[in-house]
């Protein structure tokens, strides 16, 4: 379509300016979700919701070692947060065809690591997503680690006290 606008500057910066608030919109909308309780975290476990994410996900994603076990409720609500945000920063930024997320428990911790086989450059100052991230899993008296490297892909792992 925007083939047919050659010579029409005018038109192609409406266009523009549309996408623009477009994107904004969808990033408050994204935003607002957030803050939303995911019923089917409370309804159904981590592990079936996060099969959910996964399924709708644009890319290959395979979670691995999901408890079996229900943890506390703000402890899994976050897992689910940081591996949502994870997913969708790949889907929009990563450039790549496939995921991982993969836990691990001890006594004190829940390890949440979302892996993807992207361009990297990825950057918890660079967006508020992974800054957000960051934030609640800080919240929780956790700590996020983001490791990109350029062209190697990008993974981010939460460590949340169980308590």
């Amino acid at each position: 379509m925007e083939e047919r606008l050659d010579g029409n500057t005018e038109l192609r910066k409406r266009i523009e300016e549309a996408r623009q608030e477009v994107t904004a919109s969808l990033a408050e909308l994204r935003n607002l979700a957030h803050g939303i309780h995911p019923a089917a975290v409370s309804d159904h476990g981590l592990a079936v919701a996060l099969e959910s994410l996964a399924t709708r996900a644009t890319i290959s994603v395979q979670v691995i070692g999901v408890p079996r076990e229900r943890l506390p409720e703000h402890v899994e609500l976050a897992a689910f947060f940081i591996v949502s945000e994870a997913l969708t920063n790949v889907a929009k930024h990563a450039q790549a065809s496939s995921a991982v997320v993969q836990f691990d428990t001890t006594v004190e911790l829940l390890i949440v690591e979302v892996r993807d086989d992207g361009v990297g450059g990825a950057s918890a100052d660079a967006g508020t997503g992974l800054r957000g991230l960051a934030d609640r899993v800080e919240a929780l008296g956790g700590r996020l680690r983001v490791w990109s490297p350029a062209g190697r892909g990008t993974r981010v792992r939460a460590e949340i006290p169980c308590e």
